[in-house]
């Protein structure tokens, strides 16, 4: 089972989106606000409660208004049935340090409702619905086409919080337009770090989620490690 959706679409579609709900604001902002994106744009309700699944990992969830889902309630377990399209957001994300967390919680689940709008074997809210009657499938390739399905809401959820215009704008504020340099495969400069966290900041991500955002992009410049060696560390060099 394929998703049947490219990277390029999900950032067409994604971006698409994003452009379409901020309009014609000026100044452009900096930072999509995710919430309001899903509440007045998706016109999808968001509910904060203290999930009580025993998946600890479950910390965001899309109702189908038919599965019911453990949350804490007055010091109790309880199962609770949501209205179908409502996401539901661990409470614990709305810690002060928990920001960029929950920021990409509620894109992720706000690209579960977008992707299978996209996807004709998308798995659902809760579970992978999707079954070809004329075939069975085994219990690993239901796990493959279920972890497919999650990669492409990751990379879609990326897109909703850091979409290419909003990067591109980014790096103008802070580089002039200039790409990160990276030595080697992963080492950075102690200024393009700080400037990553900056930005990061800037655009309302995490220091690796938009690494990883900028990579998508093209917009890491890879260079040879002993460059690195040499002029940022200065060793080997004579003195």
């Amino acid at each position: 089972m394929k998703t049947l959706v490219s990277n390029a679409e999900l950032e067409e579609v994604g971006e698409s989106l994003i452009r379409a709900y901020i309009g014609s604001k000026e100044p452009p902002p900096n930072c999509v606000d995710i919430e309001g994106f899903i509440v007045d744009y998706l016109h999808l309700p968001i509910v904060y409660a203290n999930i009580a699944e025993e998946d600890r990992d479950k910390i965001g969830f899309v109702s189908d208004g038919k599965y019911p889902l453990a949350v804490y309630e007055q010091q109790r377990k309880v199962k609770h049935i949501y209205p179908a399209g409502t996401i539901v957001i661990d409470r614990y994300l709305l810690r002060a340090d928990k920001s960029g967390q929950r920021r990409f919680t509620l894109a992720h689940e706000a690209a579960h409702v977008i992707f299978e709008r996209m996807s004709p074997t998308a798995a659902g809210p809760c579970f992978n619905r999707f079954f070809d009657k004329e075939q069975e499938y085994s219990i690993e390739e239901l796990r493959e086409h279920f972890n497919a399905c999650e990669t492409r809401t990751d990379r879609l959820a990326s897109v909703l919080l850091m979409p290419r215009f909003m990067v591109e704008q980014t790096l103008q504020s802070f580089r002039q337009g200039q790409p990160i340099r990276r030595y080697g495969g992963t080492v950075m400069s102690r200024d393009d770090k700080l400037s990553v966290q900056k930005m990061a900041d800037s655009i309302g991500a995490s220091f690796s989620a938009f690494l990883i955002r900028l990579k998508e992009l093209g917009f890491i410049e890879y260079r040879d490690i002993s460059e690195y060696i040499a002029k940022e560390m200065a060793f080997g060099t004579e003195k």
